[in-house]
């Protein structure tokens, strides 16, 4: 049940990345995909984001915590020092999931709160930061996603190695 937990995850992140990009050409092209205009398929793209990220961390949640009893049943003391092993793994992936979805979330409020409420308003003067907060956001975006996989792999390689 763990890797299609983990599958499903992926291919939510793999959406997530196609959805972004999508709308940021809506955004800079300035077209609608079956109906939907730039600010209604940023709702549903920030949405699908929020439950991705979600999935994933309590992806790291749940494993932890089977992780957490295995080891608690440990006789040896090793048990201790693999715990920290967990414990690195979340201290690595954590922060950039939460700052994924600060840079996201910030970047929907931003262009949808500010420049699409000032739109009528001919002087949006901050208006220019939407651009290249768009590229921070999907540049880290990108980079968390390699987080996120190594992520994967060193918790799956550490479930594997400690049921054998």
């Amino acid at each position: 049940h763990m890797y299609i937990f983990m599958i499903i995850c992926y291919l939510l992140m793999v959406l997530n990345l196609i959805n972004l990009a999508i709308c940021g050409l809506m955004g800079y092209f300035n077209f609608s995909i079956l109906g939907a205009n730039h600010a209604q398929f940023g709702l549903f793209s920030i949405l699908i984001f929020v439950l991705t990220e979600t999935l994933v961390m309590y992806f790291f949640i749940a494993t932890g915590k089977s992780i957490k009893t295995i080891l608690s049943q440990k006789k040896d003391n090793t048990a201790h020092e693999l715990w920290e092993k967990i414990k690195y793994i979340k201290k690595i992936i954590f922060p950039h999931i939460m700052l994924t979805i600060t840079l996201v979330g910030g970047l929907y409020i931003f262009y949808f709160g500010y420049i699409s409420s000032n739109i009528m308003n001919e002087s949006t003067p901050y208006s220019w930061i939407q651009a290249p907060f768009f590229f921070i956001a999907l540049i880290h975006h990108i980079w968390s996603l390699k987080v996120k996989n190594d992520s994967f792999r060193l918790q799956i390689d550490f479930i594997y190695t400690q049921r054998q």
